[in-house]
């Protein structure tokens, strides 16, 4: 089984992502020519439940950035950056 990513948003709700890492080639593929923020939000809509999104949507700035920050700190590759290019 794949490693997930696990972080609780400031309201107690819990949010498990696939670490960049294990990003299902699909969605990279779908995101690559994407803008780094239009990538994130892809990302997280494809893969979060619609009760995970209403909590995310209640994060201000400074808290998403947060949960972004942490997501890409947890995972070997980061935003925008393929799993062949850390091998290089």
């Amino acid at each position: 089984m794949l490693e997930k990513f696990h972080h609780t948003l400031p309201d107690g709700h819990p949010i498990e992502l696939p670490k960049f890492e294990n990003m299902p080639l699909g969605l990279v593929r779908k995101t690559r020519r994407m803008q780094p923020a239009d990538q994130v939000f892809t990302m997280l809509e494809e893969l979060l439940s619609e009760t995970d999104l209403e909590h995310l949507d209640k994060l201000d700035k400074s808290q998403f950035n947060e949960l972004t920050e942490a997501w890409q700190a947890g995972s070997a590759v980061t935003l925008g950056e393929s799993p062949a290019s850390t091998s290089s």
